[in-house]
C-alpha cells in the first residue's frame, strides 16, 4: 500500500515515521511539509522517494492513503482536499480546530466513501484497552480522568483543552459515553494556564471529572473508574489496577524486561495498524470522524460552562 504523510514534525519523527517504515506491505511513497527544505530533509532521513511542498503533487502521487500529521489549522483543507480525491486519511488529533467542521469532514468522507480515521492513540494503548474489556458494559457510576504536566505554555484554557487535554476528555467518553458538561473552574497565572477542572454527568446518571495541573511534580496521566463492584485504576502506561470483592489484580507490571515497545504500549501501533485495516476492509474506524467531532464538541462544551469564549 501506498502511503504518503503530510507534516515533518515532532509527532510525525517520534512517532510516525518509524511506524510506518517497519510495518509490512507499506511503502513511504511520499512526504509533505510547507516548507520545502523539511520535506526534502524527511525524505532523505526516511528514503522516501517523493517530497514536495504542494498539496496537489501528493494527490497526483495517487497513494492509498494519506496522514496528516501538520498543524491543526491546516487539517481541515488538507484533509478535505484528500477525501475528495479518493485518498484514505488518518488525521493527527484533534481533528480541526472547531466540531463543526469536523462533523463536516465526517459528512464528505461519508459522500466520497472515504475512510477518515482520528490519532486518539489512548483508546488503542494496551492497559486502556484491558481496562475497557475488563469494565465491559458496566454503567459507570464515577469516572475521574487527570492529566498532569511540570509545565506548560498555553494562554488559555481553550488552548490547552483542545491541544492536550482532549485525550482526556475523549477518555471520558470512550469508557462513559457522550456525557454532558456541568461546570468548569480553572486558575491562570501570568496569562498562562495553571490548572483546571470538568465536572460532567454521565449518562445512566453517575459523575464524572477532568483535572489538569501544568505546574505539578511530575507528568501524570491516570484515569479511576468506579461501576458496581469494580473500580479499575489505569496509571498510564505503566499499571492496570482491578478491585473486586476485597481482591485486587495489577496488570502492565510484567511488561518490563519484554521489550513491549514504547509506540504498542502507547497505542500509536495499534490506531495506524486498525487504519490501515480500515483502509482495506472499508470498515469504520472506532475514532471515527464522527467519534473526534463529538470529543470536540464535549470540549468546547467543558469550556463554554465557565464563560469562556470558544473560538468560531
Amino acid at each position: 500500500m501506498d502511503i504518503a504523510i503530510i507534516g515533518t514534525g515532532g509527532i510525525a519523527q517520534k512517532a510516525y515515521f518509524p511506524l510506518l517504515a517497519v510495518m509490512p506491505d507499506i511503502h513511504l511513497k511520499a512526504v509533505h511539509s510547507h516548507t520545502r527544505s523539511n520535506a526534502e530533509d524527511a525524505a532523505s532521513r526516511w528514503k522516501i522517494p517523493f517530497s514536495t511542498d504542494r498539496l496537489q503533487d501528493i494527490i497526483d502521487q495517487k497513494v492509498s492513503a494519506a496522514l496528516v500529521v501538520s498543524s491543526t489549522a491546516s487539517h481541515f483543507e488538507i484533509c478535505k482536499a484528500l477525501l475528495e480525491n479518493e485518498i484514505d486519511v488518518y488525521s493527527e488529533k484533534p481533528l480541526t480546530d472547531s466540531s463543526e467542521k469536523s462533523f463536516t469532514l465526517g459528512k464528505i468522507a461519508a459522500d466520497n466513501n472515504r475512510i477518515l480515521s482520528v490519532g486518539f492513540n489512548r483508546r488503542y494503548a494496551l492497559l486502556y484497552k484491558q481496562a475497557k474489556e475488563i469494565l465491559a458494559d458496566r454503567p459507570i457510576n464515577l469516572a475521574v480522568v487527570r492529566k498532569h504536566r511540570t509545565e506548560a505554555s498555553n494562554p488559555s484554557l481553550y488552548a490547552h483543552y483542545q491541544d492536550d487535554t482532549i485525550h482526556q476528555i475523549d477518555l471520558l467518553r470512550y469508557y462513559c459515553g457522550d456525557v454532558q458538561a456541568l461546570h468548569t473552574t480553572y486558575q491562570m497565572q501570568d496569562d498562562v494556564l495553571v490548572s483546571a477542572a470538568s465536572t460532567v454527568r454521565l449518562p445512566q446518571g453517575g459523575m464524572g471529572m477532568v483535572t489538569i495541573c501544568n505546574r505539578a511534580g511530575a507528568w501524570l496521566e491516570s484515569v479511576t473508574l468506579h461501576a458496581e463492584g469494580i473500580s479499575v485504576h489505569v496509571d498510564a502506561f505503566q499499571r492496570l489496577r482491578v478491585m473486586q470483592d476485597d481482591h485486587e489484580k495489577v496488570y502492565g507490571m510484567d511488561r518490563a524486561g519484554k521489550w513491549v515497545p514504547s509506540l504498542r504500549e502507547r497505542g500509536f501501533y495499534g490506531e495506524v495498524e486498525h487504519f490501515l485495516q480500515c483502509v482495506r476492509t472499508r470498515e469504520n474506524p472506532l475514532t471515527n470522524a464522527i467519534e473526534a467531532a463529538k470529543s470536540e464538541e464535549l470540549m468546547e462544551n467543558m469550556v463554554r460552562v465557565c464563560g469562556e469564549p470558544v473560538p468560531s
